[in-house]
């Protein structure tokens, strides 16, 4: 039933942790390019800036072409050639042309350049780009000088094989790593995706045992219901008199389905989150007072004893309707669960911050496995009992969500010699 909504998830959290790397390698892989281009583009505009201001300072016409002061000598035939230029990064070449395109000077160019001077040919003026050929990558800026009235160009050369071999390195880990990373997404997005399962499916599991526990609980007072109103049509000629059994056990079931409905609507709407919770300052102690009196009419019928052990007045900030339904539930369950001769004590103090609520009984006590199971919906400990008192185990499961709502606490734990402690503790504040 979930295979596609897993598979989905799956997916899902693939997809998300591959685009993850993916943009995180782009960021990574650009960035790198553009710094270590940005710094050869540096180094070549701050080499042309430097041959500029040293043509415009010098006196000579044409510096030789070394890394020594400018020179100014002439040749056979009587012209001057460019033989010097300032100091510039050992990485870039200088070369320098006449208007024609032609090498004034190249006696210390290396046999490669000389070889490849067609190849390195400028296409472009006052313009960084990038030349490619056979294996070999260049950077390079061609700009134009005035010396002496006359313009030459001059050529920056600055080799870029090792930066594009960092470059296609760090392409190829990021591709290897990319398939790393898509086998170990996969795998995260299945472990991902059964863990984000396992509440849904919880609360699917939960959701339909809880209609079909509603179901059955409904179905049973109905039953009643309709079977006690069919023997009442069965003669339609007697009187009230003599049907009252009938009428007075299908009344029983009619109240026993209102509470069971009230219940129902009461874990439903607290599920979505619909119940509002109205704090206010409540003084606890004279709010159980006067919710306990009618129980110890009822306690002192059943020949039990019910007592209130208040010592101090508690003033706790709460819904006061809300702690009202969760006392009733607490002793409600106290009364079922008891025998004749048997004693509920409430006691209430309070613990440093916090407002401690003990409902303490003698009665037939809660098994050590069930002391977190009675707080489910629907659950019964005793069935037998249950089905003689009406319980439809929704009571606690709502005290649960009372206390839970208040930011308390509510456990159950055994009473000695015998019987049961339900201990709520509330926030003060």
């Amino acid at each position: 039933m979930f295979k596609k909504q897993r598979l989905k998830l799956v997916l899902l959290n693939t997809a998300v942790f591959f685009s993850l790397f993916i943009l995180f390698s782009t960021v990574v892989y650009f960035y790198t390019k553009f710094t270590l281009y940005n710094g050869v583009d540096e180094a070549i505009l701050a080499s042309k800036k430097k041959i500029e201001n040293r043509l415009k300072e010098s006196a000579a016409k044409f510096p030789y072409l070394n890394f020594r002061d400018i020179q100014i000598k002439e040749n056979k035939s009587g012209n001057e050639i460019f033989r010097s230029i300032p100091s510039l990064d050992p990485r870039i070449i200088p070369i320098l042309r006449d208007e024609k395109g032609n090498i004034l000077f190249h006696s210390q160019l290396s046999v490669f350049y000389q070889n490849n001077l067609d190849n390195i040919k400028p296409e472009k003026i006052d313009e960084l780009y990038n030349i490619k050929f056979n294996q070999f990558h260049f950077r390079t800026l061609a700009f134009s000088a005035e010396l002496n009235n006359k313009t030459i160009m001059i050529q920056l050369l600055r080799n870029t094989n090792s930066e594009k071999e960092l470059l296609d390195n760090l392409l190829k880990i990021i591709i290897v790593g990319g398939i790393i990373v898509f086998v170990v997404s996969i795998g995260a997005g299945i472990l991902l995706a059964q863990r984000t399962m396992i509440p849904i499916v919880d609360a699917w599991k939960r959701q339909r045992q809880f209609v079909e526990n509603a179901s059955h609980e409904l179905r049973t007072p109905l039953t009643v219901i309709q079977s006690q109103l069919e023997l009442i049509l069965k003669n339609p000629d007697s009187n009230v008199m003599s049907n009252a059994s009938y009428l007075g056990t299908a009344l029983s079931e009619t109240r026993r389905l209102s509470k069971l409905t009230s219940n129902l609507l009461t874990l439903a709407r607290s599920d979505s989150n619909t119940i509002e919770i109205e704090k206010k300052p409540t003084n606890i102690c004279d709010l159980i007072n006067k919710i306990i009196e009618p129980y110890i009419e009822i306690a002192d019928l059943e020949d039990k004893c019910l007592k209130l052990k208040c010592s101090e007045s508690l003033v706790v900030n709460c819904d006061e309707e809300r702690i009202s339904q969760l006392i009733i539930i607490l002793l409600d369950n106290a009364l079922k669960y008891t025998n004749h001769g048997d004693n509920i004590d409430i006691e209430l103090k309070q613990e440093e911050t916090r407002c401690s609520i003990r409902v303490i009984d003698t009665g037939i006590g809660v098994k050590e496995e069930e002391k977190e199971l009675i707080f489910e919906r629907f659950y019964r400990g005793d069935k037998s009992r249950t089905r003689l008192t009406g319980g439809t185990g929704l009571g606690l499961s709502i005290a649960k969500w009372i206390v839970d709502s208040h930011g308390g606490l509510i456990k159950a734990m055994p009473n000695q010699p015998k019987g049961t402690i339900i201990k709520v503790s509330l926030p003060i504040e």
